[in-house]
């Protein structure tokens, strides 16, 4: 009887131990994903604005594909949510319990036809960039 209780406060004592490393491993994680996802979208602006000519925005141009898939919530991974805001030019993430990090793209003139774009944590999706101009030369992400 005095073995179980014993293995039962070491456990718990363990367990204490490493649920902060736990923690702090899964927010690095997922912040290395969110980071490199904002620099697949940045890439793939930069190289529609360096290698195409801008189209009007009824007419089809030159696009760039960028699938983005959040991570869900889980053991490795803490949940999270990912937005473009074309008013302010801004793609900026959010982890679950931390402040925000925003990202500007200077330079780029972002436009998001239907609103500001969010992508909640276990979601995918594809994004489309073109180089559109309509009132100057903007980057519509659909």
């Amino acid at each position: 009887m005095i073995r179980a209780v014993l293995a039962v406060c070491l456990t718990v004592a363990l367990l204490a131990a490493v649920t902060p490393a736990v923690d702090e491993g899964r927010e690095r994680r997922t912040t290395i994903h969110l980071d490199r996802v904002v620099d697949r979208i940045d890439r793939a602006v930069r190289s529609l604005q360096a290698h195409e000519d801008p189209t009007a925005p009824s007419v089809a141009g030159a696009r760039r594909l960028v699938s983005v898939h959040l991570p869900e919530r889980s053991w490795t991974a803490v949940g999270a949510r990912l937005w473009i805001d074309g008013e302010r030019d801004q793609i900026g993430y959010r982890l679950d319990g931390a402040r925000a990090r925003r990202t500007r793209l200077p330079g780029v003139d972002l436009r998001t036809p239907d609103g500001r774009v969010v992508l909640d944590g276990g979601s995918r999706r594809r994004l489309e960039l073109s180089l559109v101009r309509d009132d100057g030369v903007g980057v519509a992400v659909g």
